[in-house]
């Protein structure tokens, strides 16, 4: 957390507070922190429940999606994470701005951690659905990005200019493709890698931050743990892991590259609405940044929300 913007403490905590009391949940002052970058995830002492919070009302009808989404998940049994089905959601708290969810809390044992090749069977059950009676949106990560980069401020003028630039150049190829997974325009996760993944009850895994998903081409839920292989220095065998058991590797596809300078974008782009709050991260985004444009293939740590 952060002592100020969207994410400062005492918004997160007072946060905390008034959606437990309007969910008739146990209140505390000193909810435990999971997790926070794009959302913060707080487990509340005693009971078994992580409270999520989104860091605008802008993105009620995001969230909103994000509900229809995880109730079909539980209706068709695919293993994801649950809504508590008890509490009419989401919840916008007016006075600090912010959107909030509930959701099951599933212990983890950090001697299990999912590894990348667990994610291979819940794309491929994932991959397999129909698609939903509800209108699932698009796969249009180019929007996306183009409107972060259009509400920010914070870059300076020629790391804007230059990624702008670079999201133009990946449209034109992006439309220059063809994929050649047999899986075209279903369900996709759209942001699938082992941080997405959690063990369930029975040690299963289980996908988390259902936010991305929409309709797209398959190769996209591959290339995350590629890319992570390459920028964080992963095991590359359990990738190639992931590859066997799911049926396909995208790196026999020479469009694979261009979904790699997509999801390196993509995800630098993603943290731009919370970079006020974190002059820690800023300097993360400031380092990937430098290395993107001199083309060089400098290994990355993980984002950190930090004063």
């Amino acid at each position: 957390m952060t002592s100020r913007g969207p994410f400062a403490q005492h918004r997160l905590n007072r946060t905390v507070q008034l959606a437990c009391r309007h969910a008739g949940l146990p209140q505390t002052d000193e909810p435990e922190l999971i997790h926070v970058t794009m959302n913060a995830l707080f487990k509340i002492p005693g009971i078994p429940v992580i409270v999520r919070i989104a860091p605008s009302a802008t993105l009620l009808p995001d969230t909103e999606r994000l509900v229809q989404v995880a109730r079909w998940l539980d209706a068709v049994d695919f293993p994801a994470v649950r809504l508590l089905p008890e509490i009419p959601q989401p919840l916008l708290i007016e006075e600090t701005d912010h959107i909030v969810t509930f959701w099951r809390y599933l212990p983890q044992d950090d001697c299990r951690t999912p590894c990348a090749y667990e994610l291979a069977g819940p794309l491929r059950q994932l991959h397999a659905l129909p698609t939903p009676e509800f209108s699932l949106p698009r796969w249009d990560p180019i929007r996306e990005m183009r409107e972060r980069l259009a509400d920010s401020s914070i870059l300076p003028p020629g790391d804007q200019a230059w990624l702008v630039d670079s999201v133009n150049q990946l449209d034109e190829q992006l439309g220059d493709l063809t994929y050649p997974l047999p899986h075209r325009g279903g369900v996709i996760h759209g942001d699938a890698y082992i941080g997405n993944l959690l063990r369930g009850p029975q040690g299963e895994p289980v996908l988390c931050d259902l936010d991305s998903l929409c309709c797209g081409p398959a190769e996209w839920d591959l290339v995350p743990e590629l890319v992570a292989c390459i920028r964080y220095r992963r095991p590359i065998a359990d990738y190639d892991l992931l590859c066997q058991i799911y049926g396909a590797d995208i790196r026999t596809w020479s469009g694979w590259t261009v979904l790699r300078r997509l999801r390196e974008l993509k995800v630098l782009t993603a943290v731009l609405p919370v970079l006020d709050s974190s002059p820690g991260l800023a300097e993360q985004v400031r380092l990937r940044l430098h290395g993107l444009r001199e083309g060089a293939e400098t290994p990355w740590t993980p984002f950190r929300m930090t004063n």
